[in-house]
């Protein structure tokens, strides 16, 4: 794979998880339990699709930054499902 490629594999990786967490920061803002919930669903579907993105680069590449993207994925995830279950009681 050339330079072009796992910068673009980057690049949509990177932007799943900031569209997502995006997401559900303006679900937060709403004050809404169901809107909240709606916007939490919508951000671990794209937060599940930049991991198994970032998953299959990483098999094709073995380098490294993908490890590092997988690892803020998953750091992510747990922040927002922390902030949703603190919400929610």
């Amino acid at each position: 794979m050339n330079i072009k490629e796992i910068r673009r594999a980057i690049m949509i990786t990177l932007g799943g998880t900031l569209i997502g967490t995006l997401l559900f920061i303006f679900g937060l803002s709403l004050n809404n339990l169901f809107f909240i919930t709606i916007q939490y669903i919508i951000a671990l579907l794209l937060y599940i699709c930049s991991f198994l993105a970032a998953y299959r680069q990483y098999q094709k590449n073995h380098s490294y930054i993908f490890i590092y993207i997988v690892l803020l994925i998953i750091i992510i995830t747990i922040i927002t499902t922390y902030a949703f279950i603190m919400k929610c009681l």
